[in-house]
C-alpha cells in the first residue's frame, strides 16, 4: 500500500472518489487548536457519517458498504470500519501508530494532510505531555487539594483551557457535584433526575457506570441541574521520570510523523 500527502483534503477525497468505489475518511481529531474539516466541500458526493459507538449510525456504514461512496469515520482510529479502497485523514496524526493502525484495512493507498505549519502539533505535545518542570509548578498549587479548573487557572495564571490539558498528567479524580433545579418533563431524563434526588456528589466514573452521564450532561445544558466539576489531586508526588519519558516519546512520535509526511509524494500532483 502507498502513502501520499496532500495540501487540500477535500480535493484529495474527490480524486479518490473518482478512481475508487469505497473511500474512508478519518474525521477524528487529536490536536487542540483544531481546524475542522468542512464536509460541505464534498456535499455533492455520496457521503455517509459513522461512529462505532453510535448505534444509530450503523445503517450509514451498511449503506456505504452496499453502495460505495465516502464514509466519514468520526473516531480517531479507522480500523473498525473494515475494508476500504482509500483512506484520507482530515488531520495529520501525532503518531505513526495512529497512521498504520487506521490504514490496516486499506487496499490501495492512504492520504495524509501536509500541515502548513507544525506549530499546532508541537503545542499539542506541550500540553498533553508537558515537561516535568511545568507540571511541578501546578502540583505545588494543587497537591492534596480539591479544586475546580477555574480555581487552578486563577491560582497559576495559566489559561483554563490549557490547565484542563496540563492537569491530566497529574491524574486527579474528577468528581461531579450535582444540584437539582427544575424537574425535566422529557421522560427519558426522569431516571437520571430521580437518581440525583436532592443532590449528590460522585466521581465521574460512578456517574458513567450508573448509566446517567449523557442524561446529566443534557440536563445541565438545559438548566434542569447545576453541575460543578471538581478535580481531587493526590498528595503523593508524581513520578517525574515517567512524565519526562512520556514527553520524550511524544516528541519522538511527532518527529517520525513529520519526517514521514514531508517525504511523501503529492497526491494531487500530475
Amino acid at each position: 500500500m502507498k502513502y501520499f500527502a496532500t495540501p487540500d483534503v477535500a480535493l484529495s477525497i474527490r480524486k479518490a472518489h473518482e478512481g475508487f468505489t469505497h473511500v474512508l475518511v478519518n474525521r477524528g481529531y487529536t490536536t487542540i487548536r483544531t481546524v475542522f474539516f468542512k464536509s460541505s466541500k464534498i456535499a455533492d458526493l455520496p457521503v455517509y457519517v459513522w461512529a462505532h459507538w453510535d448505534k444509530a449510525s450503523a445503517s450509514q456504514l451498511t449503506r456505504w458498504r452496499e453502495r460505495g461512496g465516502v464514509l466519514l469515520d468520526r473516531y480517531t482510529y479507522s480500523d473498525m470500519a473494515g475494508p476500504a479502497d482509500v483512506l484520507v485523514f482530515v488531520e495529520c496524526p501525532l503518531t505513526m501508530e495512529r497512521v498504520t493502525k487506521s490504514a490496516i484495512h486499506t487496499a490501495e493507498y492512504a492520504v495524509l494532510p501536509r500541515p502548513h505549519t507544525w506549530r499546532v502539533h508541537e503545542e499539542c505535545v506541550d500540553l498533553r505531555t508537558p515537561p516535568a518542570d511545568r507540571l511541578r509548578e501546578l502540583w505545588h498549587l494543587c497537591r492534596g487539594r480539591r479544586m475546580t479548573d477555574d480555581e487552578l487557572a486563577e491560582a497559576s495564571g495559566i489559561a483554563k483551557q490549557h490547565v484542563m490539558y496540563l492537569r491530566k498528567s497529574l491524574k486527579p479524580v474528577e468528581e461531579w457535584e450535582i444540584r437539582p433545579r427544575i424537574a425535566p418533563e422529557f421522560s427519558g431524563l426522569i431516571p437520571a433526575w430521580e437518581w440525583i434526588g436532592a443532590g449528590r456528589t460522585d466521581a465521574k466514573r460512578v456517574v458513567r457506570e450508573a448509566g446517567h452521564k449523557a442524561a446529566v450532561k443534557e440536563m445541565a445544558r438545559l438548566g434542569h441541574i447545576a453541575v460543578t466539576k471538581w478535580q481531587v489531586y493526590r498528595d503523593t508526588e508524581p513520578d517525574w521520570d515517567v512524565i519526562e519519558r512520556k514527553r520524550a516519546e511524544a516528541i519522538a512520535d511527532l518527529a517520525s510523523v513529520r519526517s514521514f509526511v514531508e517525504s511523501l509524494p503529492d497526491h494531487l500532483a500530475g
